[in-house]
C-alpha cells in the first residue's frame, strides 16, 4: 500500500490554501503541487475543485505567455 502524508486527514490551513490557489495560477503540475504541500494528488484535486480553482486556466495562461 503507499504511504500516505504525515498530514493525512488534516485540515487545509489558509496558507496551504493561497500557496495552492498561486501554484494553480502559475500552471504548476498537481504531482507538483501536492509534493510542495505534503499532500497526495488526489487531495490536491478535490480541494481544488471543492475550493473553485482550476489548474486548465493557468495552463492555458502559462502556454499563452510562452509564445
Amino acid at each position: 500500500m503507499a504511504r500516505r502524508p504525515p498530514n493525512d486527514g488534516a485540515s487545509w490551513s489558509a496558507r496551504e490554501l493561497n500557496t495552492l490557489k498561486a501554484l494553480a495560477r502559475s500552471g504548476t503540475p498537481t504531482g507538483q503541487v501536492a509534493k510542495k504541500l505534503g499532500r497526495t494528488a488526489a487531495a490536491v484535486q478535490q480541494k481544488a475543485m471543492r475550493s473553485g480553482i482550476s489548474f486548465r486556466a493557468g495552463r492555458r495562461a502559462g502556454a499563452r505567455r510562452k509564445k
